[in-house]
């Protein structure tokens, strides 16, 4: 992204909401508070109720027959329970890693962890079908959208009635959920961890502290996008104050900075743990170049491979001693 689409994110979020052109004329979508989150459970309870009276089934009226067919099985239900579990069980053991390659590891095995739960998940919404949880899910999230629309730029005047929106064809309703969809698309956590790293927004971070004053309101007043981007400001605000050995290069790169701060934290438990071995040495067998830099930076760095071959395929216990010492 360029720096004026980054600007452009920041003003956007200052807004609190995003002008759109519907039919010739502005119109301005609101962006979400969590006060204002309250009413999609509400608009979800209502469209479900009425799919109910329609004689629309629930999920679990649709799975219990899917189950009589054969079509859906306990054991399929119970291999997304355990592939949930797994993932959740994998991140724990990332998040405590200390080496670089334990943790590109276990992320290659999440991913693929990951993809194999969203076909089955996938899978599901296809065979059970429309049921009153998916229709009042589906009808919520519109009727959300209704609310989120103003004439004015300051949120007061809704763009539609309930009975105006009622009245709009599907390819108009379609058209708003899209141009959601693209500001939640265009505002997301990754964009506004890389906006408050640029350099026009340095002269904020340190402001963002207290979020109230920072933006003028009451807390409870504020968007989801307006917490989210002083939340992100706080945070590299606070790792540039007690990391000032942040290599320039990742400054701007919210992923690498991240990585850094949980390599410096692995780093000084790694090195207490090797640190002290009896023999006056130490070995990580499997280790990669970036984990020896973190268990010892100053330490002699070898190939095992290439000492093999040196010693023309095989080595024997005084090498391996040797290549130790």
């Amino acid at each position: 992204m360029t720096e004026e689409e980054y600007i452009g994110i920041v003003g956007e979020i200052f807004d609190g909401y995003t002008e759109i052109t519907y039919e010739g004329f502005p119109v301005y979508i609101k962006h979400f508070s969590i006060r204002d989150q309250r009413y999609i459970h509400r608009f979800y309870n209502k469209y479900k109720t009425i799919a109910e009276e329609k004689g629309i089934p629930c999920e679990e009226e649709m799975l219990s027959s899917l189950r009589e067919d054969g079509i859906w099985t306990d054991d399929d239900d119970q291999k997304i329970c355990s592939l949930e579990q797994q993932i959740e069980g994998l991140k724990g053991s990332q998040r405590v890693a200390l080496l670089p390659s334990h943790k590109k590891s276990l992320q290659k095995t999440i991913t693929e962890k990951q993809t194999e739960l969203i076909t089955l998940l996938t899978k599901k919404r296809e065979v059970v079908g429309q049921t009153s949880e998916a229709y009042g899910s589906q009808r919520s999230n519109e009727e959300f959208i209704r609310y989120l629309l103003y004439k004015d730029p300051f949120c007061k005047t809704h763009l539609f009635s309930d009975v105006e929106f009622a009245d709009l064809s599907e390819t108009e309703v379609s058209f708003f959920v899209r141009q959601n969809e693209q500001i939640s698309q265009r505002l997301k956590e990754k964009h506004i961890q890389e906006a408050v790293l640029r350099d026009f927004f340095n002269m904020y971070l340190s402001q963002t502290e207290n979020v109230s004053q920072f933006y003028g309101k009451p807390i409870i007043e504020l968007t989801a996008y307006q917490l989210k981007l002083a939340l992100y400001g706080r945070v590299f605000f606070n790792i540039f104050q007690y990391h000032e050995d942040v290599p320039d290069h990742i400054k701007k790169d919210p992923e690498a900075i991240f990585n850094f701060v949980d390599t410096k934290k692995g780093a000084s438990k790694v090195q207490e743990k090797f640190k002290n071995s009896d023999s006056g040495g130490s070995a990580v067998f499997n280790a990669t170049k970036e984990d020896l830099e973190i268990i010892d930076p100053n330490a002699k760095k070898v190939s095992l491979t290439d000492e093999i071959a040196k010693k023309g395929g095989a080595m024997t216990m005084d090498d391996f001693i040797n290549l130790m010492g």
